[in-house]
């Protein structure tokens, strides 16, 4: 049997038990034509996009149904000619479409759970919790982390790591027996300013 998708306006002056009554009719249409009806929503009621016979808004409902080309021809008579309906429309899928729009709309939900969470990954159980651990192979902070007096003596004995090509250059160079000598500077003999603003002769 073929999947149909059925939304149709309803009027908004209408009340409570003449959509009650819609609602039998539409699916008395399709149960008696052996078709089956998957669900039955009330969308609620919305602004429509320009008026239809001076109405400025419409109570939206969405039909989901298995069946033939028999109910989608008995379905489109009765809403075209119903004074309660405003528009409708009917379109039919296949098995791979289906599959699809019910796969994007869990994919749209779990979006939508993990950002009421922060964005954070939403678990949904204790064994789902149990299968991460083990897959991710956490271990106790225990036993990895250390502590504080530990990372504190660390630090303490670390030492900056020797510049082995800067002594590799310098075992290189030629080294010679004497030292050379760096003359002594007589700083007895030099001169020294004046500070009384005489000179030695006087």
């Amino acid at each position: 049997m073929q999947h149909y998708e059925l939304m149709f306006i309803a009027d908004p002056s209408t009340e409570e038990e003449g959509l009650s009554e819609l609602q039998q009719k539409i699916e008395g249409l399709i149960t008696g034509r052996e078709g089956s009806v998957v669900s039955y929503e009330k969308i609620g009621k919305k602004r429509l996009a320009y008026a239809i016979a001076k109405r400025q808004y419409g109570i939206y409902f969405l039909v989901n149904f298995k069946g033939n080309g028999k109910i989608v021809h008995a379905l489109d008579y009765f809403l075209r000619f119903n004074p309660i309906v405003i528009r409708h429309i009917i379109i039919a899928f296949t098995e791979k479409q289906l599959a699809l729009r019910e796969r994007t709309a869990a994919i749209l939900a779990e979006e939508a759970e993990r950002m009421r969470f922060g964005g954070r990954p939403v678990v949904k159980d204790e064994e789902e919790t149990e299968i991460l651990i083990e897959e991710a192979d956490i271990t106790d902070l225990e036993e990895t982390a250390g502590t504080f007096e530990e990372v504190e003596e660390f630090a303490s004995t670390s030492q900056e790591p020797e510049n082995t090509s800067a002594m590799h250059i310098e075992n290189e160079l030629p080294t010679t027996d004497s030292e050379e000598v760096i003359p002594e500077l007589d700083t007895e003999s030099e001169s020294q300013p004046d500070t009384t603003g005489k000179s030695k002769d006087d």
